[in-house]
């Protein structure tokens, strides 16, 4: 039968190692999980983890996942042998969160290790004296020593709790009970040296008061021992304490000055998108400007065009006192005036040349014809429905017409527009996509 039974991940193998190493210099420690061939993990694991009376549990990443250590952490809580120690900062599995654990996440083989001191004590109180070597028998060295089990989860900077009273190790029950047993022999050699002839009690009475006076002074050597322990101890809390108030402290630093980092960078970001906004203002701004210079530039020059063209017009009729239809003017030729013979309209000498595509020289579809007499520019346009009438009954007089139809501007519905037949004068609505001929017109 092993002292201590070792439950652990497999991947910690290593890690363990140490700890098993400063182990086995006071007691026996099973912890080779290997099976021998022929016996099943009943006759050897089982048996083992079921006759050690200390089962020391090692939570780490990875055993905190595995099947194995929960099962053999379960069978040992309930058998009241678990001693669980830390060596990952780790959340124990549901169960085991309210049972002390010995932090060793950051032992480097040191005795005087507060977590490895609190783990030596509870494997002490576990393992009864029958089952301690006599020769490397030593006392506690922590007085104030707890047990690890059955209270709560310990983290890695938290003090331990002091020992409640009545809870002791049987290291320090087998001191008291030395101490009784002393005394008791002490008083028990008075009664009997008091018995005694004079002589008797002389020799007695001496070595008694020898033994009592060693016992005190180790009991005085103990309780000093104990005393710089915990002065060690305390020393080494408060050195832990302040570091890790060090690194608070740092760490706090540190997330100032990123935040400040961070709004300096913000600050610089938002600056730069506000310029970049009064740039493009900027730049719309000016682009405006230039537009509307160009707006009012072309407009200028068109007012002026038009205002020579309606001198010319003006000019060319004060030239001919007598205006009629068929006479040349403007550019084509007269196919309705109105009384004071100074103002009518205009038709183009031919109709209009080219084609739409996919149609005869001289076809156009409505949306053609329309664009095509606009693009003549100086305001030449597409007839309307009863300006192509007029025309009509003006065509031997303006001449150049063929016996087809023509288009006017005027439309029947969305996909049909007026036209007219030369050769009968009859009006007629069609597509907007069929063929016809065109003749521009204009006023004067």
């Amino acid at each position: 039968m092993s002292d201590i039974f070792i439950s652990y991940a497999h991947e910690d193998q290593e890690r363990v190692r140490p700890i098993v190493k400063e182990l086995e210099k006071r007691w026996s420690v099973f912890w080779d999980k290997k099976i021998p061939p022929g016996k099943t993990w009943e006759d050897s694991i089982g048996k083992a983890l079921e006759e050690s009376p200390c089962v020391l549990v090692v939570w780490s990443h990875s055993s905190v996942k595995s099947d194995w250590v929960k099962e053999e952490a379960d069978v040992a809580r309930k058998r009241d042998t678990l001693v669980p120690l830390f060596l990952d900062t780790v959340e124990p599995p549901m169960g085991f969160r309210r049972i002390h654990a010995a932090d060793l996440s950051d032992w480097k083989s040191n005795k005087a290790h507060q977590g490895f001191q609190l783990l030596i004590g509870a494997i002490e109180s576990k393992i009864s004296p029958a089952t301690l070597p006599v020769t490397d028998f030593r006392p506690v060295s922590k007085p104030d020593m707890v047990s690890l089990e059955g209270v709560g989860h310990i983290s890695p900077q938290r003090k331990p709790e002091r020992q409640p009273i009545g809870n002791v190790s049987w290291v320090q029950k087998n001191q008291l009970v030395i101490v009784v047993a002393v005394v008791m022999l002490v008083i028990l050699g008075v009664v009997w040296s008091m018995k005694q002839p004079p002589s008797k009690v002389e020799n007695i009475s001496a070595p008694s008061a020898e033994v009592v006076k060693g016992n005190m002074e180790a009991d005085t050597r103990r309780k000093a021992d104990a005393a710089r322990l915990k002065a060690e101890q305390d020393a080494a809390t408060r050195r832990e304490a302040e570091a890790v108030k060090a690194r608070q402290d740092a760490d706090a630093r540190r997330k100032a000055e990123d935040a400040r980092l961070k709004a300096e960078k913000d600050a610089a970001r938002r600056e730069a998108d506000a310029v970049k906004v009064r740039q493009d203002k900027e730049a719309n701004r000016k682009a405006e400007a230039v537009r509307l210079k160009a707006e009012k530039d072309a407009a200028t020059r068109e007012a002026k065009a038009k205002e020579k063209k309606d001198a010319d017009f003006r000019r060319e009729a004060a030239a001919q006192k007598t205006l009629k239809i068929g006479d040349e003017y403007g550019g084509g030729k007269i196919f309705s005036i109105d009384a004071t013979g100074q103002h009518g309209l205009i038709a183009a000498k031919a109709d209009l040349s080219g084609h739409s595509e996919g149609k005869s020289e001289g076809r156009f579809t409505w949306e053609d014809a329309k664009a095509k007499c606009a693009a003549l520019g100086g305001g030449w346009r597409l007839p309307s429905q009863s300006e192509l009438n007029d025309l009509y009954h003006a065509k031997s007089a303006v001449g150049g017409f063929s016996d087809s139809y023509y288009w006017s501007s005027t439309e029947y519905s969305a996909n049909n527009a007026w036209g007219q037949d030369f050769s009968t004068g009859n009006q007629g609505y069609g597509y907007k996509a069929g063929k016809l001929c065109v003749r521009a017109v204009r006023a004067f």
